[in-house]
């Protein structure tokens, strides 16, 4: 087979199995296996899920109640403070310090979930005009909410934009080229994307407790790859986020807590409790939960990048 970025054959070679988050998803991913192109370092899935499987998964699973990474709040509540969460603080300081938002008018989140980066930058810019897509039924209330303009066919868009943002969504996808093909196209002469996405070199391999829902895996040499056959220039690159064993504890952890959530009496009754409980009382408790984190220093980890061993890679590219 032919490597999905750099197109060579000969250096594509078997990695590994495909590792499931939970055993619940292999109706949409089935029996995938990893496979790793020793050219330009980009891995990916084969055989692909059908798109019909990723959509329904990524609109009517992905953010289900009680599902890790646990992405849908208590309440809606809590759903519209999360735009003032570290990693998202960390995205803002990034972001405007590498560009200059005063001459940003239109924006596009691809794969935004509930938006909250642009909703943070247009509290400071209002001069933004918001754009997404966005298919997870989840999220329909808050971008609607939000002023968000959300196409949920990006081949359906004909508008130009000034700054594409696309942070840990380019992995979830069956296709880099297509998406990228297109990013061209919509951007303006000089325009921008910024992206984040999980860095995958061998220390990610080693140790990880599961691969899905992701489907590419990518480097810093498969990315500058990618950003050459696609004519965008960097800005900047940086390696961010935790390291690589605190990632795999983290996902290690959230999947305990769900297998014992599902078999746990105890967790039960806590969430037939909620349903009666105030939604401001279940707010505060998570305000509670927040300020204990302020003096903790795992916090530092969105705030300090380039530590030579972070989980995530993120970078500014822009249109020649």
């Amino acid at each position: 087979m032919n490597c999905l970025i750099c197109n060579k054959n000969e250096a594509v070679k078997f990695l590994d199995d495909y590792k499931l988050e939970m055993k619940e998803d292999k109706d949409y991913f089935k029996n995938a296996k990893i496979y790793r192109c020793n050219d330009c370092d980009f891995a990916f899935v084969h055989p692909m899920p059908t798109n019909d499987a990723l959509d329904y998964f990524y609109k009517h699973v992905y953010r289900s109640g009680g599902r890790p990474p646990y992405l849908v709040s208590e309440n809606y509540e809590d759903q519209i403070k999360h735009y003032l969460e570290d990693k998202n603080l960390s995205y803002l300081l990034y972001l405007t310090t590498l560009i200059d938002v005063k001459k940003i008018k239109n924006f596009y989140d691809f794969g935004c979930g509930d938006g909250d980066l642009g909703y943070a930058l247009k509290k400071k810019f209002p001069q933004l005009n918001l754009f997404c897509s966005e298919g997870d039924s989840q999220c329909e209330k808050i971008l609607k909410d939000r002023k968000y303009k959300n196409f949920e066919n990006i081949n359906e868009i004909d508008k130009k934009f000034d700054l594409i943002v696309t942070t840990h969504s380019l992995e979830h996808l069956s296709d880099i080229n297509s998406i990228f093909s297109k990013f061209k196209e919509m951007l303006n002469p000089n325009g921008f994307i910024f992206f984040e996405v999980p860095n995958c070199p061998k220390e990610y391999w080693n140790g990880r407790p599961y691969d899905g829902p992701h489907l590419l895996f990518y480097t810093k040499k498969s990315i500058e790859v990618l950003a050459e056959k696609y004519n965008f220039k960097f800005l900047n690159f940086s390696n961010s986020a935790y390291t690589f064993s605190e990632d795999h504890r983290f996902q290690r952890e959230s999947q305990d807590l769900y297998h014992k959530g599902k078999s746990s009496i105890f967790t039960k009754l806590k969430q037939t409790l909620k349903k009666f409980l105030p939604k401001k009382l279940i707010s505060f408790r998570q305000d509670i939960l927040q300020i204990q984190k302020i003096r903790n220093d795992i916090k530092m980890n969105w705030f300090v990048n380039n530590t030579g061993d972070n989980c995530y890679i993120r970078g500014i590219l822009q249109k020649k």
